[in-house]
């Protein structure tokens, strides 16, 4: 494929503003100490008492399986769908857990009910499975009334929100909706502080012993506030349609590649991310704004050929609009075609969970 010079589309972006980042530079050389605003803000905006501040979403995955692992130590297995981000996996494996596929549905990123229900009742004899994981891949609201029926109340849902933070179904928010559930504010999500991870959860005994495993791990250092900074100030540049082709061409960055990584660092949030978020809501809502515009328009004018994933959910602002095509060669040609003109369409995750050779 040739290289391509000249404007060109991230297929995800959550901007900040210029004024923010400058807000937080300060904070490089502050600790992590201290009452966090936007702590507090999360618990008045999503309506729960209690929320914890990590450095990703993985890293609050990995700590929301290890919390339910102490209360429910004789199970090891997480059932999660069989196509989902690869940093789900990657979590549980450092939890020291294992992996439970369940299919999605037919054109759906949804789990597969009738296999789902399969799932839960051969466990009722094993009482293995320690959490079912919920997932809004890429802002798409999942059933989880229909889930949850399914799973009853001996099995704790935990609810991934890391793509879908401020989307709501029937006026509940999402990742609301279970025991506990957690947001990704990385890069491309629907908010970005440039890294950090939100766990928010309606019980106190979840709280406390979240409370106890944060107070194990570390805080951050000013070298590592440091790096997050020049790390934002190139993302911010060359994320701009008029820069975004100059990290494309380099190999080395990687871009546009899915990479399965058990070795993630696990911190609590850095304060340089808290600052980032001043100004937070305004820019979410601003974020789903632009977002729900394109997703109305592609709703409305996609080809006949490809097929819409999220169908019927024109409210919704999706991180990215998840359509299929009739076949890999036809997905192929949209891409290139959309590579010479700078479009930002990009495939998803190559593969399903299961032919991820570390898994596999």
């Amino acid at each position: 494929m040739s290289i391509r010079i000249g404007r060109t589309l991230p297929p995800t972006a959550a901007p900040i503003p210029l004024v923010d980042v400058l807000r937080a530079l300060p904070s490089c050389l502050m600790n992590n100490s201290g009452i966090c605003r936007f702590e507090q803000d999360i618990k008045k905006e999503f309506n729960q008492p209690y929320c914890l501040l990590v450095s990703s979403g993985k890293a609050a995955l990995v700590l929301i399986l290890k919390t339910l692992q102490k209360l429910y130590p004789d199970r090891n297995e997480v059932l999660i769908p069989a196509f989902t981000c690869y940093s789900v996996p990657a979590a549980i494996k450092r939890a020291g857990l294992k992996i439970t596929l369940c299919d999605t549905g037919e054109k759906s990123l949804d789990f597969d009910k009738k296999q789902l229900k399969k799932i839960i009742r051969e466990d009722r004899k094993k009482n293995k499975i320690l959490c079912v994981l919920v997932t809004h891949l890429f802002g798409c609201p999942a059933d989880f009334t229909g889930i949850k029926k399914i799973v009853g109340s001996k099995v704790p849902i935990v609810e991934d929100a890391a793509q879908a933070m401020g989307e709501a179904i029937n006026n509940r928010k999402l990742g609301t909706l279970a025991d506990i559930g957690f947001f990704s504010l990385g890069r491309g999500k629907a908010l970005s502080t440039m890294g950090g991870g939100v766990i928010v959860t309606k019980h106190k005994y979840l709280r406390d012993q979240l409370a106890n495993l944060l107070i194990e791990i570390p805080i951050d250092t000013a070298s590592y506030r440091i790096t997050l900074m020049l790390k934002t100030i190139l993302t911010m540049l060359l994320q701009r349609p008029s820069f975004f082709w100059m990290p494309k061409v380099l190999p080395f960055l990687r871009l546009g590649e899915t990479i399965y990584d058990e070795n993630f660092p696990i911190r609590r949030m850095s304060s340089f991310n808290k600052k980032l978020a001043h100004n937070w809501q305004k820019r979410l809502k601003g974020h789903q704004e632009a977002r729900r515009q394109n997703v109305d328009y592609w709703q409305d004018n996609l080809p006949k050929s490809l097929y819409l994933i999220c169908s019927g959910q024109k409210a919704t602002s999706l991180i990215r609009l998840p359509v299929l095509a009739r076949s890999t060669k036809e997905r192929d040609r949209f891409v290139l075609k959309s590579e010479s003109a700078g479009s930002g369409i990009m495939p998803t995750y190559p593969t399903p969970i299961s032919d991820i050779p570390k898994i596999a």
